[in-house]
């Protein structure tokens, strides 16, 4: 069953993101798809048995970057997971093996300009987006052309940081059956955003996720973009203005949201998380213990 299971998922990837320029000079636009483990990295960072990466490229923007696992068994639900701007979704593959170990098939998604995607043109080594709709757009796309959420097959979608931006986005525009769930980690809140600096070895970013990034930014040049561009930086300000504006809901049902800020959060912070969490139809608080519990929480919420 398992292997019947994962061939489907690799044919939808081969069909519709086109992976066989993984292993060639990427051209302009293409996702990068043939990233190396680091030496030394304990296996429980490693990708799940059966995991495929592809590029899908929505209308004409560059190829949003995604990747794909299924559990043993036919899953009961799917996950996408918005890799944060601040990571490759390599950095996520921790959380996709407690998925598949509970019976869910698990999407990595990197949106055009970030990670390991497609770039822009004249992007340079910036995480770029001339547009904050490009990301919702290439995602809604792939959930749409590849995923194919059903309701007895629904979908669960997670963001972290600056991707929570994108999925609480996405829990007020998906609407039905098909979708279980919305999730969104520690939530970029609002107020400026440093554009950060080149990539250097020395130099990690903080955090449990931010060493296992360091760890395959150093075996992969291709995932080492962290400094912010300007366009970018104000199109997440926009992107986070639109989502705290009154806005009519939508017809549908509106799926289950949950907002994990961590508890080390001081009392300003869980303040602006609150009023986030406000804005979003059937939004509720968790505290969270950080990064490395995030998998276990998430399980915990929405099996209980």
């Amino acid at each position: 069953m398992r292997c019947a299971v994962i061939s489907a998922l690799v044919l939808a990837a081969l069909s519709l993101g086109g992976c066989s320029h993984g292993q060639r000079e990427r051209q302009p636009g293409q996702a990068f798809l043939d990233s190396q483990i680091p030496s030394g990295l304990a296996p429980q960072y490693y990708p799940p048995d059966g995991f495929v990466w592809a590029g899908y490229r929505a209308g004409d923007l560059p190829e949003a970057r995604y990747g794909v696992a299924s559990p043993p068994l036919n899953p009961h639900a799917e996950v996408l997971i918005l890799a944060d701007a601040d990571y490759p979704a390599e950095t996520y593959f921790e959380l996709t093996r407690q998925l598949l170990a509970a019976g869910y098939g698990v999407w990595l998604f990197e949106p055009p300009g970030q990670g390991g995607a497609g770039r822009y043109l004249l992007q340079g080594n910036t995480i770029h987006t001339p547009d904050r709709h490009d990301a919702e757009k290439a995602a809604t796309g792939l959930i749409r052309d590849v995923i194919h959420p059903t309701p007895q097959r629904p979908l669960y979608v997670i963001g972290s940081g600056y991707s929570a931006i994108e999925a609480l986005t996405l829990a007020k525009d998906l609407k039905g059956p098909a979708y279980a769930g919305f999730a969104a980690f520690n939530p970029y809140l609002g107020g400026a955003i440093a554009p950060g600096g080149l990539w250097h070895r020395e130099d990690a970013l903080p955090g449990y996720w931010g060493g296992i990034a360091q760890g395959w930014q150093m075996q992969n040049p291709d995932l080492r973009l962290r400094m912010k561009s300007e366009r970018w930086r104000k199109e997440m300000g926009k992107a986070f203005a639109a989502l705290n504006a009154p806005r009519l809901s939508l017809s549908g049902k509106d799926a289950p949201v949950w907002l994990f800020e961590p508890q080390t959060a001081d009392a300003a912070q869980m303040r602006a998380a609150k009023s986030l969490c406000a804005h979003v139809a059937n939004c509720q608080m968790r505290a969270s213990q950080g990064e490395a519990a995030f998998g276990a929480e998430w399980l915990g919420a929405f099996k209980g």
